[in-house]
């Protein structure tokens, strides 16, 4: 099992070169040593039927395809692929002209068509163009054998055993570069999606304590109506405002403002676990959802919220910092706007800021 994670941690070992990718450097290893596996078992078939030519050839391709795996080392990927599609067409349109068409050689194309189409980071024009090509040296070479005979005639049983051992390395060519080139897309896709949910998490959060903010909030409020109206439940708004929140700045600075905020914001989002949700509405003003609970009930839990932020002893610079809040309550009327709620519970919290703060409305 070491052993295996060993070759396997060689084989997808990155690239240090910024301009080149890790997929078309495990991409070309995995195509270098399938074929170098291919070339070997040729050579044995080719020895034990005692084709000598044949088994000259296969070693050299080895040689070649051994380069070509130690090139993607070197950050030389593109080298690598140059490299490796001009030796292969020289080995294929060799093999076509020595042993003629039932050698199976002419197949290979077809696996370089779709290792220059993954491996390669040329224009689409090019690649088309690279297809075309390919397509007319493969018509080429059929004609080639149509007209011409082979220079070397194979035995029988070598030309059975060329054309299995053919088929099983180029699926497994096709099927290596294929793994490869979608488990890199996968993870790509995958880091995208990630990415652009962290990106879309981020746009609905407030950047200092990390609770939604009013575009995530009304959004939440949206979608809750949609619910309400489906299975009528009911749900309450409060605005809270942090009395005296100016003379904080101004007497320990916006520093301290900002800590106040943050754990406030704390408190918060504790006591609405399981309740609700809260957002910070803006400056120092924070709105808060009560799901499933009527006036009544958002009240009985508005003022154990108050009371907890009147108790609570924030420490800034070895000072201590009190602070209180004062909340404006409504109940949500599925006959109006939700704004007429909002409004409502805005116009709640400044008749308390009046009646001498530190309170709630309803």
């Amino acid at each position: 099992m070491e052993t295996y994670r060993k070759i396997r941690d060689i084989i997808i070992k990155d690239v240090d070169n910024a301009n080149e990718t890790k997929r078309a450097s495990v991409i070309m290893r995995f195509f270098a040593l399938i074929m170098c596996g291919y070339f070997l078992l040729q050579g044995i078939c080719m020895v034990v039927c005692g084709e000598w030519n044949g088994f000259v050839m296969s070693l050299l391709c080895l040689a070649g395809y051994m380069v070509a795996f130690y090139y993607t080392y070197l950050n030389h990927t593109r080298t690598a692929l140059i490299y490796t599609i001009i030796s292969t067409l020289a080995w294929v349109v060799l093999y076509v002209f020595l042993f003629g068409w039932d050698c199976g050689a002419q197949h290979f194309i077809f696996v370089l068509l779709l290792l220059f189409f993954v491996a390669s980071h040329a224009a689409g024009r090019q690649k088309v163009m690279a297809a075309v090509m390919l397509c007319a040296l493969r018509l080429a070479l059929y004609w080639y054998t149509k007209i011409y005979d082979p220079l070397i005639e194979f035995d029988p049983v070598i030309a059975v055993l060329m054309q299995m051992i053919n088929t099983i390395t180029i699926f497994s060519l096709i099927t290596a570069i294929i793994m490869v080139f979608c488990q890199d897309s996968i993870a790509m896709e995958e880091k995208l999606v990630s990415y652009n949910e962290k990106l879309r998490e981020a746009s609905r959060r407030d950047p200092l304590t990390k609770l939604y903010n009013r575009r995530a909030m009304l959004e939440y409020i949206t979608a809750l109506i949609g619910q309400i109206h489906k299975h009528g439940h009911w749900f309450c708004i409060a605005i809270g405002d942090i009395d005296f929140f100016k003379n904080v700045n101004d007497s320990y600075g916006h520093e301290a403002g900002d800590a106040v905020l943050v754990r406030t914001a704390a408190l918060l989002s504790e006591c609405m676990s399981g309740k609700g949700s809260v957002c910070r509405w803006g400056g120092e003003e924070f709105l808060l959802v009560f799901e499933e609970m009527n006036g009544e009930e958002a009240l009985a839990e508005l003022e154990k919220i108050r009371e907890l932020i009147q108790q609570q002893q924030i420490m800034y610079k070895g000072r201590m910092i009190s602070v209180t809040m004062t909340f404006g309550l409504d109940e949500y009327d599925s006959e109006k706007p939700i704004d007429n709620t909002i409004n409502q519970a805005d116009q709640k919290l400044y008749m308390g800021k009046r009646q001498g703060r530190n309170r709630v409305v309803f």
